[in-house]
């Protein structure tokens, strides 16, 4: 699997990337609702997303288990003027006392090394939220099958079982930037893992927001909407 600690260019790509900004953060936010809450991000990488909804308004723990990213996540200016907490912790050790309103997670379920490993999330979760709260992610697709097809800024390889190589493009050259291998759970999957730690979930395809279509044109999110590269999971408490 992937070592985002290897990736010294990860943040860079992010922090410009139109499928993070125009589709899969906006889909996070909307799930989760009104912002301003206690909110837990799972694999936070280098703490952008959870600085996007601190300045919504929400106060936001954020951890991951590469050190290095909680340092860069510290590192930031806007850590020390936001509402927000960085920790290096994995699903088998994050805890902390209280509970959160919500949790959120950007394409992390799907670098799970296993289905312990993503029950692992959920279950963990789903402690530090009362009943209803919301576990909002984003996950590859399970139905996604247009392997190979540049996408503009993506293009997967489909590997042995349910590996998939994800290879990051530049948008305006077309090289790749960087690459990741993650799992593509089948929807069974997740759903089972969700419902063995006692919560209930719904899917929901991603569209990109009407900003991002008027500032890249219906040609750039085409194929991304045809192809359906990824997906939202939504996991309640029950």
């Amino acid at each position: 699997m992937t070592d985002f600690a290897k990736l010294p260019q990860y943040a860079s790509y992010v922090a410009r990337d139109p499928f993070r900004h125009g589709l899969q953060f906006p889909a996070v936010m909307d799930g989760v609702g009104s912002l301003k809450k206690r909110i837990l991000d799972v694999g936070t990488g280098d703490g952008l997303f959870p600085r996007l909804m601190a300045r919504a308004g929400a106060s936001v723990v954020g951890y991951d288990k590469a050190t290095e990213k909680i340092a860069e996540a510290k590192a930031h200016w806007e850590a020390q003027e936001l509402d927000v907490t960085y920790m290096v912790a994995t699903p088998q050790t994050f805890a902390v006392h209280g509970k959160f309103d919500a949790a959120t997670s950007v394409m992390a379920l799907p670098y799970a090394s296993d289905f312990d490993d993503l029950r692992a999330f959920f279950r963990n979760t789903s402690r530090h939220l009362p009943i209803g709260g919301k576990f909002v992610s984003t996950v590859l697709d399970s139905r996604f099958s247009a392997f190979e097809r540049n996408l503009v800024v993506r293009r997967a390889r489909k590997l042995d079982g349910n590996l998939v190589q994800m290879e990051f493009l530049n948008e305006v050259s077309g090289v790749v930037e960087m690459e990741t291998i993650a799992h593509q759970y089948s929807q069974e999957e997740y759903e089972s893992a969700v419902v063995q730690e006692g919560m209930k979930c719904e899917w929901k395809k991603l569209f990109a927001q009407p900003e991002a279509v008027r500032q890249k044109g219906e040609e750039f999110w085409r194929p991304r909407h045809e192809a359906q590269l990824y997906a939202l999971l939504v996991a309640q408490n029950k």
